[in-house]
């Protein structure tokens, strides 16, 4: 997997006044969590970061470089957004191990739904994300259920997923994540017109 690099900055003020000022200059406050430690307040560029998400996906690795510190391995954990300008609030970042298994929380993408549709069935979700664990480096930036082979209506399990090597779920094999049903082709309205004339003529 490739590694995009953050340059950070440490916080020694944590207040709402100083995080205002943070976003209006264009950085975004954000927290750096390490197992057995304290967390570390820190910002970074909101630019860079939204470029570093876009080039490397969600879950990317990232080298984070801060200054008079020694570099350190990281992957966004969560993001908080402005729910009006949906702009980015806050960042949650924990540094990670290569070694050392992580879980993370995985949306999930349909392929094939197109075959589906020509088969008159649909895909209703009974999750919107999957939890796994592994390898930082090994998580991808989400699910993929293909149903292209699927021929009619049944129940898709994360037993019936094929997930990415070095990638487990962490969760009950017979959870449901997709139920493939009919749907219910509606009349044309050339039908519908004949309908009306055959009940005028009644």
């Amino acid at each position: 997997m490739q590694q995009g690099i953050l340059n950070i900055e440490r916080r020694t003020v944590t207040n709402s006044r100083t995080s205002k000022k943070l976003r209006n200059n264009g950085y975004v406050p954000a927290s750096i969590s390490s197992r057995g430690k304290e967390s570390i307040s820190v910002a970074v560029k909101a630019d860079e970061l939204r470029k570093g998400l876009s080039s490397y996906g969600r879950y990317a690795l990232f080298k984070l470089e801060m200054k008079g510190e020694k570099p350190m391995i990281g992957m966004v954990k969560d993001i908080h957004y402005s729910p009006l300008s949906r702009n980015m609030l806050n960042v949650d970042i924990q540094q990670v191990s290569l070694s050392e298994e992580i879980r993370a929380e995985l949306p999930i993408r349909i392929k094939g739904a197109d075959v589906l549709e020509h088969n008159k069935l649909m895909a209703l979700r009974q999750l919107d994300t999957i939890s796994v664990k592994g390898l930082p480096q090994d998580i991808p930036d989400d699910v993929i259920v293909d149903v292209s082979n699927v021929k009619g209506v049944e129940n898709i399990n994360i037993s019936d997923i094929e997930f990415p090597q070095g990638i487990v779920p962490d969760g009950s094999p017979e959870q449901i994540v997709l139920s493939i049903v009919e749907t219910k082709r509606g009349k044309s309205s050339a039908e519908e017109t004949e309908e009306a004339s055959e009940e005028e003529l009644i």
